[in-house]
């Protein structure tokens, strides 16, 4: 007698889920590929060195001095002074004019950081110019001061 259902191969795992796999991986690598993940594209980048009253209560690195700070407040007009100038200035280019008179007076922009200090109802099209004037002034070290810091 012969047993006919025992040579017969037969499966019931259900549909072949390797197409599928195959598209989901092929969807997830593209993501990947062109998303961005926190680019500095998104932010100004900032070289700015740490000070003695920051960087979490770590002390500073042996040897380190302290940078020379040459602030600039910004009025909520876009109007804007320079630290040991005297009147107000309205241009981002005066900005940059005035920043480089200022080598001269430090010998390099190494150990100057120019500090922007914004009141608290500047706008943001009014300070992203006067940080563009100190990095065209050849400024490496740009900084912000917290909303109404004196």
């Amino acid at each position: 007698m012969k047993v006919s259902g025992a040579k017969q191969v037969h499966y019931e795992s259900g549909p072949n889920m390797t197409p599928l796999v195959d598209v989901v991986m092929v969807i997830l690598i593209f993501l990947m590929l062109a998303g961005s993940f926190g680019t500095s594209e998104h932010f100004m980048a900032s070289k700015t060195p740490i000070h003695a009253q920051g960087g979490g209560g770590q002390p500073p690195p042996p040897g380190w001095t302290p940078p020379k700070i040459l602030d600039v407040r910004i009025k909520p007009d876009g109007n804007f002074t320079v630290q040991g100038t005297d009147g107000v200035m309205t241009k981002p280019e005066q900005l940059t004019t005035e920043l480089q008179k200022r080598v001269k007076e430090f010998g390099s922009t190494d150990g100057v950081e120019v500090v922007l200090r914004p009141s608290g109802e500047t706008t943001w099209d009014s300070l992203a110019p006067l940080y563009d004037a100190a990095l065209r002034a050849k400024y490496d070290k740009v900084s912000f001061a917290m909303t109404g810091a004196n």
